[in-house]
């Protein structure tokens, strides 16, 4: 993987340690992404990043048997007002 790609995702895993300090979670269970940025990234790459980045930290494995129901909204935003949002549900 590309250095700025991992880079990032140390970042994301560093955010979401220190805003979730509870055991992960064993499912089943539904994520919602909200993604606020440019648009320049596909879905799949987005739910790639954040699961690589956050698996057995927010969930204990990210098969669809834990995590059965997905959902990925986008919004154009600027650059500098960039964000992800990332909502968890029990079902």
């Amino acid at each position: 993987m590309p250095a700025e790609y991992k880079k990032k995702q140390k970042e994301m895993l560093r955010q979401v340690q220190e805003q979730w300090p509870w055991p992960p979670l064993e499912g089943p269970i539904r994520v919602e992404i909200e993604v606020q940025g440019e648009g320049r990234a596909d879905g799949d790459n987005i739910i790639g990043a954040l699961f690589d980045s956050v698996n057995k930290v927010l969930w204990v494995d990210d098969r669809v048997s834990i995590i059965p129901q997905l959902e990925v909204k986008w919004t154009k935003a600027k650059k500098a007002d960039s964000k992800w949002v990332i909502k968890i549900y029990a079902v």
